[in-house]
């Protein structure tokens, strides 16, 4: 899956998503910010196990909807101290391959 991640990394490098900056903070102190292209292009993630959660949907004929997501976890050595900073993307797996695969916008009706 991992392969499949990056690899939609690589053909879509010009996707306005990727541009936007994750924050690693140290308990030392130290903080960096990164775009997410820069960040999974190095390959410094890994893909956590699925888990089970509530769907945020409301749906009229479905109460209590459960699906599963899987999450990605984001590490990094701190250059001060030397731990290790760990962060939860804020996008599932799931997610983050259904923004990767459409389409851009149209030009003439958003440019």
């Amino acid at each position: 899956m991992k392969e499949i991640l990056v690899s939609l990394l690589q053909k879509n490098r010009k996707n306005n998503f990727l541009k936007n900056k994750v924050e690693f903070r140290c308990k030392c102190g130290y903080s960096n910010k990164i775009s997410y292209l820069d960040f999974f292009s190095g390959g410094d993630f890994r893909i956590g196990q699925p888990i089970p959660t509530l769907s945020p949907f409301i749906s009229e004929s479905v109460y209590d909807e459960t699906i599963n997501v899987t999450p990605l976890y984001l590490s990094r050595k701190c250059p001060v101290c030397g731990e290790e900073i760990t962060a939860v993307f804020p996008l599932s797996l799931e997610n983050l391959i259904s923004i990767l695969q459409s389409q851009p916008p149209d030009p003439q009706m958003y440019g």
